[in-house]
């Protein structure tokens, strides 16, 4: 059947968390911060931290130093010990992977990353690896490395409970592999922003000062109305993909927010949401069988949550893939494949040919829709596409058509479409191939 979109919401996140997708490894990135006005300021913080790493690569320990305040403490590090620490450090293959978390708290920031470090991947301050650059202080338009101002080291523990126990916990944006209870240890004083998520449930962030060990217990509560409605078009339960990534589409209702954030095999990361509640994107798998589910909170508090799904990854290469993608947005271009024996796929009937899927089909601009088939049929096979909706004579529609043989790529077009609908324009006869 034809997919068709309907959506509207409202939501301000709670906390007002800005969050940035840039989850590019094991966890979502998140950024706190109280408006769009902050971003120079976050570009800033994050320059002091790449640049720190920028010198370090050419064994420049003065150029790294220029980055801290002369009154830098931390843990009952100072400044000089600082620098001869640096000179310890030097000789190592190093790479700041994403950013996790900054924190804005007037002239004072808490920032949290990920770091490739001699070829082992560390989540700072978390894993206590680079904690002195945690703690950045603002001078003038300037900020530099100030440290947690502690003259001797002290940690500390935040011990979280649930009602119901069970719950994920996160803390400054990182899933914990851990759920309630459990106590978070071996934490230095400063602010973190810490969360619980049960599903089911709504989900609970808050920020925290610890100087202290801390006990907190949270008694979670089941959505109300309104509550965000997700709906997953691809992939459909069930579905086989034969690449390591699957395209993920979809809306929301009751929502009006950024982001959501996908669960697979209790893995997160966050989904890029649009104005209209709209997802699309590309999400990689790493298993050969992908449960997943997406959830969103909108500005009352209540979390809502998607169908569970299946998708399985064969490693196998397709035998056959024919992908067709077009160049206007608000459009709907239709592919449509006929077999050697004349069995026809398209979007009324995606299984018409046997041992083939039309997998993803796309009804609001771009693309793509992709038939897969495996085993491939030998024989003379037919294709052509179709202008379903929304032409345009200021904004020509241009489509092209990859077949893939064996990893063999034959391109088609590009086209341009002169209609739409029953227009004879409409209609691009891509032609007959044959596979042996």
């Amino acid at each position: 059947m034809k997919f068709f979109s309907i959506k509207r919401g409202c939501d301000i996140r709670k906390y007002l968390f800005l969050l940035a997708v840039v989850f590019l490894l094991s966890a979502c990135i998140f950024e706190y911060t109280e408006n769009e006005d902050n971003e120079e300021e976050l570009n800033k913080i994050k320059n002091v931290i790449l640049q720190i790493f920028d010198e370090y690569t050419m064994f420049d320990v003065d150029g790294i130093m220029e980055y801290f305040s002369n009154d830098f403490l931390n843990d009952g590090v100072d400044y000089f010990e600082e620098r001869n620490l640096w000179y310890d450090r030097l000789g190592k293959e190093v790479e700041i992977l994403s950013f996790a978390s900054i924190q804005l708290l007037g002239d004072f920031a808490v920032v949290s990353f990920t770091i490739d470090w001699d070829g082992i991947v560390y989540s700072v301050p978390i894993d206590g690896m680079f904690t002195d650059l945690v703690y950045l202080k603002k001078f003038s338009n300037t900020w530099k490395i100030y440290g947690n101002q502690q003259q001797y080291p002290s940690e500390y523990s935040i011990a979280m409970d649930t009602y119901p126990d069970g719950a994920s916990i996160y803390l400054n944006g990182l899933k914990l592999d851990y759920t309630t209870p459990y106590t978070i240890q071996d934490l230095s004083a400063g602010n973190y922003v810490i969360g619980v998520y049960l599903k089911g449930f709504n989900e609970i962030w808050e920020e925290l000062y610890v100087n202290r060990d801390t006990t907190i217990i949270y008694y979670l509560e089941e959505p109300t109305y309104p509550t965000p409605e997700i709906f997953i078009d691809s992939p459909q339960n069930g579905d086989v993909i034969y690449e390591d990534q699957f395209f993920l589409s979809g809306y929301i209702n009751e929502f009006l927010g950024d982001y959501a954030i996908l669960n697979i095999n209790g893995n997160e990361q966050t989904v890029s949401v649009d104005e209209f509640g709209d997802f699309h994107e590309y999400i990689t798998v790493y298993d050969v069988v992908n449960e997943l589910f997406l959830r969103a909170t909108n500005s009352f508090g209540n979390t809502g949550i998607s169908e569970d799904l299946t998708v399985y990854w064969s490693a196998e290469d397709p035998t056959l893939q024919i992908e067709l993608t077009w160049n206007t947005d608000n459009t709907d271009v239709d592919l449509h494949v006929w077999d050697p024996f004349g069995n026809y796929c398209f979007y009324g009937d995606v299984y018409g040919i046997p041992d083939g899927q039309l997998q993803i089909m796309d009804d609001d601009g771009y693309g793509p829709e992709i038939f897969l088939q495996q085993p491939v049929s030998s024989g003379t096979w037919h294709v052509k596409a179709h202008f379903y909706e929304g032409y345009s004579e200021i904004n020509p529609t241009t489509a092209m058509i990859e077949i893939i043989l064996s990893n063999t790529s034959y391109f088609y077009g590009p086209y341009e479409f002169t209609g739409d609908g029953d227009d004879e324009g409409a209609w691009w006869d891509i032609g007959e191939f044959v596979v042996e």
